[in-house]
């Protein structure tokens, strides 16, 4: 059986990634350089790493059922770490999911003064 390639685009940081069918979207995601937080290791069980599958959503498990309103199922939302990529898919990452890359520098005080 040949294994089929489909893409997954991820906004709003413009970046598409090739994943095969089957691929949990946390991982196609990492393959993008992009971090989820995800402190559970992908066991689904913080809710750290929320994303909303504008095209493509997979069918939500008892994790999403368990972790969003019947309306935001509806609207997309799933935990990336619990969903598969089965076809092209248009994946939006709010700021919150994502894992803080740098350390926030204190440049000013509240009186203005560095």
């Amino acid at each position: 059986m040949r294994e089929i390639e489909v893409a997954v685009t991820l906004e709003p940081v413009g970046k598409t990634v090739h994943v095969l069918q089957g691929t949990r979207l946390i991982e196609a995601v990492a393959g993008a350089g992009v971090t989820l937080d995800q402190p559970c290791g992908g066991e689904g069980t913080c809710g750290k790493c929320c994303v909303r599958m504008r095209r493509g959503a997979c069918e939500p498990n008892l994790v999403d059922q368990e972790c969003f309103s019947p309306d935001e199922i509806r609207d997309g939302w799933r935990l990336a770490c619990q969903a598969v990529v089965e076809e092209p898919t248009v994946v939006e990452i709010p700021e919150a999911s994502l894992l803080p890359s740098r350390h926030k520098i204190l440049v000013e005080t509240i009186n203005g003064t560095p």
